[in-house]
Order: C-alpha cells, then sequence, then structure tokens
C-alpha cells in the first residue's frame, strides 16, 4: 500500500468528524509472554488502516477545526541506545513517506498534548476506537485512556469510531483486492506443496512446516492465523491446535491455512485423503459440502442478506445427507452441520464489518461449508474466499484444487512437479 491509500481512508474518516471533534487511534503495545519476554507485537488493525505504520506505542491524533482537519502522529523516536535492545525506529521521513502524515511528534508529548487540547471549549467531543471484543482481553487501551479523559475532563463526550472504521473496512479498494489476490497465490501454492508430500504415515506438524516453507519462500515470514492441520478424527476439533499427529493410511487431511500480503489476509480450507484417493464414503460426503458450497456461492451478489447463505448451506447439505440416508428431517441439520458459512476477510482474517447489511459489491468474505459425521468417522470442510462482483462473485480460490478428480489428479501427478 502507499501513503495514498492511507490518506484516503483519514480523509474517508474525517468527513464523519464535526468540527470540535477530535479523534485518537493508538497502534498498541507489546503484550508480556513470560519472565522478561514479550509476544511479538501485533499493530492495532484500525491503526494500521489509517496510518501504515507497524510499530508500537504510536498514536494518530485527528481534528476538525473550522472545517478543516489537522493530523499528527506520535511515535518513539529514534534512539540509537535503547534500539540496541529494541530494534530500530522509523525516523520521521521514513514515517511520513509510509503514512502521509506531515505533522510528527514524541510520543512523550501525547497526553499533554491531548489534555491541554480538551481544555479548550471549542473542543467538545473526543473520538476512541473501542473494540467490541477488546473487554475480553487483560489491557484496553483505549478503555484505560477513557476513564482518564472522564476523570479530568468530565465535560468531554467520548464517542466510538469503531463502527465507522469497521463500515469503510468492509468494503475493499482495488488496493486491498489486490493485496488479497497475492497472498491466494501464495496460499495455493503452500497448499498444492502439502498436498505434494502427503503420504500415509505423514505428521500433521511435517505438512504444516511444509506449508510455512512455502511461505518463506514468497517473503512471507507468517500464516495469516494458525495452520490447522488435522488427519482423521482430529478433523472434529474445529480449532485444532495441536499437530503433532501421524495421518494414517486411508484417512482424510483437513488443511485450513492463509497467509497474507501487505497484512491483507486469505482463508482456505481443503480436505485431500493421505493415499491420494478418496473412499466411497469420503467421496460421498465430500460431494455434499462440495454442493453446499457452490450453492452457496451461486447466491452471493449485491443486495442478497447474509443469512441467506447459511439457510442455502443447510438446505443443501440436508438434501445430500437425507440422500445418503444420515437425516429426514430438516431440523436435525445441526447434528452434522456445525458452523456458519461466512465471515468477513481483510485485515484480520476473521475480518470486522457486520452482517446485518446486504452484501455489496468489493465485500470479500469466505465461503465454508463443512460437514462432521461421527459415526463414519469422517469430518471436512470447503472453505473459499469471494469478491461480490456487479452482478455475482468472484471465487478468488478457484485456482486451488478443490473437486475430487482435480484433488485426486494433482497428487497422483503433482509430484512430478518441481518446487
Amino acid at each position: 500500500m502507499d501513503k495514498g491509500f492511507y490518506s484516503g481512508n483519514r480523509q474517508r474518516l474525517a468527513a464523519h468528524m464535526t468540527d470540535g471533534d477530535v479523534m485518537l487511534f493508538f497502534s498498541g503495545e507489546s503484550v508480556r509472554k513470560s519472565a522478561d519476554e514479550d509476544f511479538p507485537f501485533f499493530t492495532n488493525r484500525n491503526f494500521l488502516y489509517l496510518t501504515g505504520i507497524k510499530q508500537e506505542r504510536s498514536a494518530l491524533l485527528l481534528q476538525k477545526k473550522s472545517g478543516l482537519t489537522s493530523e499528527c502522529l506520535f511515535v518513539a523516536k529514534p534512539d540509537l541506545e535503547r534500539e540496541v535492545w529494541t530494534g530500530r525506529r522509523f525516523t520521521e521521513s521514513e514515517t511520513r513517506e509510509i503514512s502521509g502524515v506531515e505533522g510528527i511528534e514524541d510520543i512523550e508529548t501525547l497526553d499533554r498534548t491531548v489534555n491541554e487540547l480538551l481544555s479548550f471549549r471549542n473542543v467538545t467531543t473526543l473520538w476512541l476506537c473501542f473494540d467490541a471484543l477488546a473487554s475480553e482481553r487483560s489491557f484496553d487501551i483505549e478503555r484505560e485512556f477513557a476513564k482518564h479523559i472522564q476523570g479530568r475532563h468530565p465535560h468531554i463526550v467520548i464517542r466510538n469510531s469503531y463502527p465507522l472504521l469497521a463500515a469503510m473496512r468492509k468494503i475493499k479498494a482495488p488496493q486491498e483486492i489486490d493485496a488479497i489476490r497475492k497472498a491466494m497465490r501464495i496460499t495455493e501454492a503452500g497448499i498444492r506443496r502439502m498436498m505434494r508430500v502427503a503420504k500415509p504415515g505423514v505428521m500433521e506438524y511435517e505438512l504444516e512446516a511444509e506449508f510455512n516453507s512455502e511461505l518463506a519462500a514468497h517473503g512471507q515470514r507468517r500464516s495469516a492465523f494458525p495452520s490447522i492441520i488435522a488427519g482423521g478424527e482430529r478433523i472434529f476439533y474445529l480449532h485444532y491446535a495441536n499437530p503433532m499427529s501421524a495421518i494414517a493410511d486411508g484417512e482424510l487431511i483437513l488443511s485450513d491455512v492463509g497467509t497474507a500480503c501487505d497484512e491483507y489476509c486469505t482463508d482456505i480450507s481443503r480436505v485431500f485423503p493421505a493415499n491420494g484417493h478418496f473412499s466411497e464414503r469420503q467421496a460421498q460426503l465430500y460431494q455434499v459440502a462440495y454442493a453446499a458450497n457452490r450453492a452457496v456461492m451461486a447466491q452471493v451478489r449485491p443486495g442478497v442478506f447474509f443469512p441467506q447463505l447459511n439457510r442455502t448451506c443447510r438446505e443443501a447439505s440436508f438434501e445430500g445427507l437425507k440422500a445418503l440416508g444420515l437425516l429426514d428431517d430438516f431440523a436435525d441439520i445441526r447434528k452434522y452441520v456445525w458452523h456458519g458459512v461466512t465471515h468477513h476477510v481483510g485485515l484480520d482474517t476473521h475480518d470486522v464489518g457486520g452482517y446485518d447489511e446486504p452484501m455489496a459489491e468489493n465485500m470479500v468474505f469466505v465461503v465454508d461449508a463443512g460437514i462432521y459425521v461421527r459415526e463414519w468417522g469422517i469430518g471436512l470442510r470447503i472453505e473459499d474466499n469471494v469478491l461480490v462482483t456487479l452482478d455475482g462473485c468472484e471465487n478468488l480460490s478457484a485456482a486451488i484444487p478443490s473437486t475430487i478428480e482435480e484433488i485426486e489428479s494433482f497428487m497422483a501427478h503433482g509430484h512430478e512437479q518441481p518446487r
């Protein structure tokens, strides 16, 4: 992304401000892991969307006055002695080039600057970005800052900018879509690599390592989310997090994986047989999930409401399961269909943006059809990422093998392809 992208996002956000408004966004801070070790720093996604700056202890301040919006970034200034221990910081010129923000100040002056601003009568409202799920965390910068402001400046109205950012982020700009396309090509390469090396006896963590190695070959250090690689009945744990088992002959392998490019994520699930061939029952259930996946995609277009996708998935799944003699009453569908079929994808794997409003052009979300039949010992899901177009949708993951024929053919012949 270039600085014009971030400047444009700030301008669109500022259109919601009136004179006397101040908006504040924080990049976040590292979270302690254990002893003297922190978890790797992860930039607040809304701050990143507005600035492009991936550096902790930073803040963006917007102010509307006389119809004009001023912008200032507060960052940790370069400090050679500290950087020996914590790593290099952005210079002022680098910060300007990345973000497009001209005003750069020391983060140590933020509290004083905000307190001075809020002391003036012409400043009446402070917008903070209250993440709806942040209260589940042990520390929340925005809510702590709000307590401080309410105690010191009780006349200031505090408003939440999070819904504004969520609405903006769920409609993807061309640059964002391009980044997702690039990430999808890398994800495809990683999934094909796992299919290529899969065989009876392979360890789940070996497949995970193959996927990560392919990402690294494309310049990506991390996956979009912790990869889920599960064999056999471990597929029934939807967020299986301990891939330490061997995959037996005749078992299916579930890969729920993705990577990111320019921080924009993909989220893809594919199921393939360890020995390269689906059994009759595996193929029967796979066809049910595949048909449900495609039935949902056929519904995607501007104006359609999201609950319809879940209904379509359950209805299509019921018809397939009924034909297999597993169900005869639609009321029992949740026995085999456990989860919803869609969520937004973007800067977060489960991206922000609600589901009450209808679909709109340039939304990107998953179509995730899953069937889980414990009595057969078979669970699977087929998850694609789609882009809503003017009159339908584009399957962004169409190049990743998804039919039984494509998967078996690739596993039979893909080994001959060079890495």
